[in-house]
């Protein structure tokens, strides 16, 4: 009688567990058909042989295949990668581990495994369940655990556990090569094949996303933890801040730090420092400030490189509460040492917001890491001070700086001239401070009282009387300056004095400069010709012309379309003469070699006073060319304002002739301006 085939198959095992194969002799079937299996673990970790060899095949596998070679390690291996390849490398079907495969599975080997190193396959399977758990909790890497996995799993036929897809999850929090995507699959295929996911593995799953955010699973994994009453680590409420961060959800992550800090959970500093570098990102230096004192006051620390990397965007961005902060907390106190180029942009900062207290704090600390002050540096702290208000502390620094033998320049002084303007500080008021710095035994710089008088010259423009001001406080200059007032003072006298129509005051000033030996330059000459025009005074004008040719200087082309304005108006000869001279040309070429040389050299006086306006003459050539060619055209009432226009500069005119008779003013020779000892040969015999 035949013997029948046993068919060892899954009905088989369930009916009977405790079978055991005891005879050789007995051989089964070569099934060619996928059985049914309960897990499948095909698509994400790997195609692992469930045909349990006997135990020689079982030490077979085991040993280390001295012919496999190593491949290239530079793909890219994901969970489906794994699967890919080792699918394509064997066909076996899975068996129970239990039992025992025919003799045929004794001669089934298998291909090496591609981009597997040798020294991993020499390594004992204990000995790669550990690396593996090293390699997913300290520095997670696709590539590595992929290998390992591939060994374990297709080779040696270890069954895909819990560890595994925990690892393999983890693995995804690789900087480069993860991915959300990924870990979803996993998951998915778990919960499929019937393996249920702890609370590390979704606790994995979270650490990924804080890297690689996915705001629904994210999401789904927290549900998921909620529906099992697993409670959320310490570490996974990290990972969801992060995530959160990393989205631009910071109302969100915001309001989880504060149920953490309710739930009395430590924020650990990798996640506060993240957090600070994002608001800084967005300019919200308001929660930033927030944030550190709440940790300062903690009693936690944070990095330099964090306080530093804080203070440098807060100053670009001239944030004035975040810089002072971290200046007191850690510059003061010798923690932090910033930069000479952030200290003084810290220094603009405190002069824009008018802080006195960070302006001393940053010079301080300069001077004791021994970094030489510059004039720009004494400006800012001078700005400082009149921001806050603090007029006599402003004049006491610069007055310390000529003290210590620093020259002061006219940029020195335009902080204290600005805030006077807006506050309307009056000349004597200013000049009452100077007074008491000099009651006080300090030197008074003359860029100090230079600084009045050209808020004397402000005030012209609105009050002629502020002339007479100006001239009284030169009077007590020299009772109040040491030494001789500059050129760039009498300049502005002169220029007063021009605005207001005050001839006495304009010729006071030039008398003065010839009694002191003041040298004049190419703007007070300017000065004196548009006087001596207003004035009707055609050839005092073409004489002190002459004077500034001879010097080397050419009028500005505002001056020149000035004097050709005036000029073209009179039948004078002298007039003409000045009107028709080579140099009061306009050419626009020698205009562009004026400007380049002017920005170009510094002994070049500067074109045109920021602070003047057009005088009331300005405008005539512009209202010429607006008046009709013909008077018939002209109305009744516009020839009748013509008229009394005309009378008025008639009297005008009268009127200052007069005045200048009575004066001597007609008999003043130009050339007295200088010096005779001081004339050089050539400009003697011009003169």
């Amino acid at each position: 009688m035949r013997r029948s085939t046993v068919i060892l198959d899954g009905l088989w095992y369930c009916l009977c567990p405790s079978f055991r194969i005891s005879a050789s002799h007995i051989r089964l079937p070569f099934t060619r058909g996928k059985r049914p299996q309960r897990h499948d673990f095909t698509s994400a970790i790997g195609t692992t042989p469930r045909r349990c060899l006997n135990s020689d095949a079982t030490k077979a596998s085991e040993e280390p295949k001295s012919q496999k070679g190593t491949e290239s390690q530079g793909d890219d291996h994901s969970g489906s990668s794994i699967a890919q390849q080792s699918s394509q490398q064997s066909q076996l079907t899975f068996e129970r581990r239990e039992h025992i495969s025919p003799p045929l599975s004794s001669s089934i080997t298998l291909p090496p495994s591609p981009g597997v190193p040798k020294n991993l396959e020499e390594r004992s399977t204990p000995d790669l369940e550990n690396r593996l758990q090293e390699l997913a909790t300290g520095s997670p890497k696709i590539l590595s655990a992929s290998q390992i996995l591939r060994i374990l799993i297709r080779d040696r036929h270890v069954r895909p556990e819990v560890r595994h897809y925990r690892a393999l999850i983890l693995a995804n929090s690789d900087a480069e090569r993860g991915s959300p995507e990924v870990v979803r699959q996993l998951l998915s295929e778990m919960e499929k094949n019937g393996i249920p996911a702890d609370s590390g593995t979704l606790h994995a799953a979270l650490q990924v996303l804080a890297v690689h955010p996915d705001y629904l699973l994210r999401q789904q994994i927290l549900r998921t933890l909620r529906d099992r009453w697993l409670p959320l680590s310490p570490a996974g409420w990290h990972y969801v801040v992060a995530g959160l961060l990393r989205e631009n959800q910071f109302e969100l992550a915001l309001d989880h730090i504060a149920h953490m800090e309710r739930k009395e959970i430590m924020v650990e500093n990798w996640l506060h420092s993240l957090l600070i570098y994002n608001l800084c990102d967005i300019h919200d230096f308001d929660e930033v400030l927030r944030q550190m004192r709440k940790r300062t006051s903690q009693g936690h620390d944070m990095t330099t490189d964090l306080w530093l990397y804080v203070l440098d965007v807060a100053v670009a961005a001239s944030h004035l509460e975040t810089t002072r902060y971290i200046w007191t907390q850690m510059v003061q106190l010798g923690y932090l040492h910033p930069s000479k180029v952030l200290c003084r942009d810290t220094l603009t900062v405190a002069a824009e917001k008018g802080d006195t207290k960070l302006a001393s704090l940053v010079i301080r600390f300069l001077s004791e890491s021994d970094v030489p002050l510059i004039l720009q540096d004494y400006e800012k702290t001078v700005e400082a001070h009149v921001k806050s208000g603090k007029l006599s502390s402003a004049f006491e620094i610069l007055c310390k700086m000529h003290k210590a033998g620093i020259k002061l320049e006219h940029s020195s002084t335009r902080a204290i001239f600005n805030y006077m303007v807006q506050t309307r500080t009056s000349p004597r008021q200013a000049w009452a401070v100077l007074k008491k710095l000099k009651s006080l035994k300090y030197p008074i710089p003359m860029e100090c009282a230079h600084v009045v008088i050209e808020l004397c010259d402000y005030e012209s423009f609105n009050d002629p009387f502020a002339v007479d001001e100006g001239i009284s406080l030169y009077q007590e200059l020299y009772t109040l300056c040491p030494g001789k007032a500059d050129v760039s003072v009498y300049n502005t006298l002169i220029g007063m004095a021009r605005r207001a129509k005050n001839i006495q005051a304009g010729m006071f000033a030039v008398k003065e400069m010839s009694s002191l030996g003041v040298i004049p330059n190419d703007k007070t000459f300017e000065h004196l010709i548009m006087m001596c025009l207003d004035a009707g005074n055609f050839e005092s004008a073409y004489r002190y012309y002459q004077d500034l040719v001879a010097r080397g200087f050419r009028p500005d082309a505002y001056t020149r379309q000035q004097i050709e304005s005036v000029c073209s108006e009179s039948n004078d000869q002298f007039a003409i003469q000045l009107r028709n001279d080579p140099q009061m040309q306009d050419d626009s070429a020698d205009d562009l070699i004026e400007r380049t040389e002017g920005a170009s050299d510094q002994s070049v006086s500067i074109r045109k006073i920021g602070s003047e306006t057009p005088p009331r003459y300005a405008d005539r050539s512009e209202r010429r060319m607006r008046e009709p060619p013909t008077r018939v055209l002209l109305s009744k009432e516009a020839r009748r304002a013509a008229s009394k226009e005309r009378r008025k500069r008639k009297r005008r005119r009268l009127a200052m002739a007069k005045a200048q008779e009575e004066e001597g003013w007609m008999d003043y020779e130009p050339g007295g301006l200088v010096p005779e000892d001081q004339l050089k040969p050539d400009e003697t015999q011009t003169s």
